[in-house]
């Protein structure tokens, strides 16, 4: 994807008010995939790279891609010292190009696709998940009332953050899946409704952090889905990976040991170390089948889109082919013993 130049040399304009200088003989380059918020990496005047990223062109659903959002986020982050790019200037007037957009800072580092980190020692391979756990649980612990962000306080985020996605896809009788509607009133009830809150990013995941040649996670990226909301959402997010056979989306499965990597059990106490609260088993087994539902529910989304022909992931056969896979597991996580669904 190109950024069209009359729109790049109306940004060089802008973020010179915001004394934030781009280099005009740097034609800005398209990196990552571009299937959420374009994404360029353009130069300053100083020959560093920074990163510019924006709204995709045309109508947007209300709510998505907020840039601005993001931009709030990781400035408040930075400022704790926290692991994410440094944010620079926010144009959040959309009549300039058409969509918001802002610039941060480019970090340099590896970002890794394959959960077993197949290029990696044994060592490094435990330095990485470990730093990515600590990181997630520093996240977790921050006081919500001291980040400076308006986000709502509301408690439930897992009760309504799983009633839409499940309202979404099953909206009607002849979609229906009788077995998931059951796990789904199941675990529905028992997803708490007063809880203590954290900054959630929403999507973390290996991909989307940054890690320097120390093997340590340098910056977590893509903060879109970011909210209030229980901890429990993003930690759950992780330990699934250990349930998900390997070679489904993100899963590890039951080769995580001889492949070098650490167990789910050993991801969840450095977490709760970083943290500086243990968690609560049969809270995280309850949180783990709501990220398998969502998960599910995600992939059927992709499916539904692929059959209207408007499906624009690059991947999105190879998602919907996951979802017989992802369904399995969670009927085996619903069925088994509370405290076998951390690994060890």
């Amino acid at each position: 994807m190109d950024l069209d130049q009359n729109d790049f040399e109306k940004i060089i304009e802008f973020l010179a008010s915001e004394n934030f200088f781009v280099d005009k003989n740097f034609s800005p380059k398209s990196i990552g995939d571009g299937q959420s918020n374009p994404t360029f990496l353009i130069r300053d005047k100083g020959n560093n790279f920074k990163v510019l990223r924006t709204q995709p062109i045309g109508n947007l659903a209300r709510g998505a891609h907020r840039v601005d959002r993001e931009f709030s986020v990781i400035k408040a982050l930075f400022n704790k010292g926290f692991e994410c790019p440094q944010p620079f200037a926010l144009c959040n007037n959309s009549e300039l190009i058409g969509r918001m957009f802002y610039v941060m800072d480019f970090e340099e580092g590896d970002i890794n696709f394959d959960p077993f980190l197949p290029d990696e020692s044994f060592e490094d391979k435990q330095k990485i998940y470990k730093s990515l756990a600590e990181v997630l649980g520093r996240l977790h612990s921050y006081d919500i009332d001291e980040l400076g962000l308006s986000f709502k306080k509301n408690q439930g985020f897992m009760k309504r953050n799983l009633s839409l996605w499940y309202d979404q896809i099953f909206d009607d009788v002849s979609k229906k899946d009788k077995e998931i509607e059951k796990v789904y009133k199941d675990i529905l009830n028992k997803l708490p409704t007063e809880s203590s809150l954290s900054l959630l990013h929403g999507d973390f995941k290996l991909d989307n952090t940054v890690i320097s040649e120390d093997k340590k996670c340098k910056a977590v990226l893509d903060w879109e889905l970011s909210s209030f909301g229980e901890p429990l959402v993003d930690i759950s997010f992780q330990i699934i990976n250990w349930l998900i056979p390997s070679g489904v989306l993100y899963g590890i499965g039951g080769d995580w040991e001889k492949n070098g990597l650490p167990s789910a059990s050993d991801f969840l106490s450095w977490y709760e170390n970083s943290y500086k609260k243990e968690v609560d088993i049969n809270s995280l087994r309850n949180a783990c089948i709501f990220s398998l539902i969502k998960l599910f529910c995600i992939l059927k989304g992709i499916e539904n889109r692929f059959h209207q022909g408007n499906a624009i992931s690059k991947d999105a056969e190879e998602k919907i082919l996951s979802a017989p896979a992802i369904k399995e597991v969670l009927m085996n996580s619903f069925e088994t013993n509370v405290n076998d669904i951390i690994v060890s």
